[in-house]
């Protein structure tokens, strides 16, 4: 069988026990004995005993551990998200600009359009490779802005 998870009911811990337990590790960083017991109606002196013999404070400390990690594994996956459609969204707009290259009379220069478009394209690409270092940017405003210059440009997302 396995161990269960600190912040859950207990098997030695009684049912106003645990009540108080969950109001007392809901409170987050701010949680106190005094404040549960009056959230609950109990005694502080209640309150101390039940933490004591049931490692509240340890539990807690298991508790916030846990929900940072669950934090940021989905900001770890919304990362990952992003950056896929950004890589998508970035080879779209040169495989439309290399079209576009393609069609171009020999001569002519692309239009300011083209060329704001390469800008942003090797911009995201930049972005992209850079990611992982500590100073890049971490939002998606720019495939906002790739994504609008693709709209502007007749691609398909």
């Amino acid at each position: 069988m396995s161990e269960l998870d600190p912040w859950v009911r207990q098997p030695t811990e009684s049912d106003p026990a645990y009540e108080a337990f969950t109001v007392y590790r809901d409170m987050g960083s701010s949680r106190s004995l005094a404040a549960s017991a009056e959230t609950i109606g109990k005694s502080v002196v209640l309150l101390k005993q039940w933490s004591a013999r049931h490692g509240w404070v340890e539990r807690c400390r298991s508790y916030d551990q846990h929900l940072i990690g669950v934090r940021t594994e989905s900001y770890a996956v919304m990362v990952r998200k992003t950056t896929q459609q950004q890589s998508a969204l970035t080879d779209k707009l040169f495989d439309r600009l290399n079209q576009s290259l393609d069609t171009l009379p020999p001569g002519e220069d692309p239009s300011i359009r083209w060329t704001q478009a390469f800008s942003a394209a090797c911009k995201a690409r930049t972005t992209l490779l850079d990611y992982n270092k500590p100073d890049a940017p971490k939002n998606t405003e720019l495939a906002d802005k790739i994504a609008s210059i693709l709209d502007k440009l007749g691609v398909d997302e």
